[in-house]
């Protein structure tokens, strides 16, 4: 039997309490609130000194428990002092305009990559430009334009991570907004990865030949245009709630995942609307009583549902719901 004693180490439980510590005196003001910003410099610190409590606090525990006493004081005087030690301060609210020009583009594929802002995208209006921005952000926002017919855009948030947003200064909705329009002269092939805030698309306007619309957990409401011309959009769907508006004449193939929040489809009674769900699930279907079920099991909610015009309609618009899953899809 081995009368080796079992290796215990003081360090993370001292950093533990620290931590509990440091949080408490934020909570009553003691600590400024902005200074937190500041452990996001540091953290790198806390992986080496848990390095050295492995490689000596064995022989040594105590070794340890002064490691992870010096770590937290240290913590704790530069979070009451604000220093920084030239460390990239806690990022500030900016607003940055962007624009790109048509240029002799024909065609333009954006990409719209969002963290925890708001958007709105709408039409341009009595502008020569392919694409103008309006940004309110912390941190980095990267802008590219490349192309020359077909213009290759991209905006995104950079350097700023949405598990820290709650150290971010406090802001009304508005003031922490991206304004996007789109040259209603251009087809356009558009990508957007929306994160938690809402997103607001108001594509009635602009020409689409494609759009991408990966949802999270903030709520959307996107606006498809009329045309005579083939587009397809495909909706990746989330846990927030989405609401789409069907255009009263176009030819569009709809096809989107379900999800745990609602999507609710508002279509024109007297358009050519096709339905078609793939897959049931536990969540609920709700079709109105100007469809009919062509095709599928009558108490199941697979099979295809349409107008009664639709097989003779000129333009025709088709939803091919992938999967309900555990939300609920409203058509009305």
């Amino acid at each position: 039997m081995s009368d080796r004693k079992p290796y215990r180490s003081f360090f993370w439980p001292v950093i533990f309490i620290a931590a509990g510590v440091i949080w408490l005196l934020a909570r009553i003001d003691v600590i400024p609130t902005e200074n937190l910003w500041i452990l996001l410099q540091i953290w790198p610190v806390l992986i080496i000194l848990a390095g050295l409590d492995i490689l000596f606090a064995r022989r040594l525990p105590a070794v340890g428990a002064l490691l992870a006493l010096l770590v937290a004081a240290g913590v704790v005087y530069l979070l009451l002092s604000g220093t920084t030690f030239n460390l990239e301060g806690k990022p500030e609210l900016q607003t940055e305009m962007f624009e790109a020009k048509i240029e002799g583009a024909d065609m333009a594929r954006f990409e719209l990559d969002l963290s925890v802002q708001d958007v709105v995208v709408d039409a341009l209006t009595d502008s020569d430009n392919l694409v103008e921005a309006k940004v309110r952000h912390f941190g980095q926002v990267a802008f590219s334009v490349s192309g020359g017919q077909e213009k290759q855009i991209r905006l995104e948030q950079e350097a700023i991570n949405s598990v820290f947003a709650w150290l971010l200064p406090q802001t009304q909705k508005e003031d922490f907004r991206w304004e996007i329009s789109l040259s209603p002269e251009v087809p356009f092939d558009l990508d957007v990865d929306a994160s938690t805030g809402r997103s607001e698309l108001d594509l009635s306007e602009v020409q689409l030949e494609h759009l991408m619309f990966d949802a999270s957990t903030g709520a959307s409401e996107i606006i498809l245009p009329d045309s005579s011309d083939d587009y397809d959009v495909e909706i990746q769907a989330s846990t927030g709630s989405m609401r789409v508006i069907l255009p009263e004449q176009g030819n569009l193939t709809l096809r989107i995942d379900g999800s745990t929040g609602q999507i609710t489809f508002v279509a024109y009674e007297d358009g050519a609307l096709q339905v078609e769900v793939k897959e049931g699930g536990t969540g609920n279907l709700t079709i109105p009583s100007w469809m009919s079920k062509t095709s599928g099991v009558a108490d199941r909610d697979e099979g295809i549902y349409q107008t009664d015009d639709f097989e003779s309609a000129a333009n025709q618009i088709f939803v091919v719901i992938e999967d309900i899953s555990t939300g609920n899809i409203v058509v009305e």
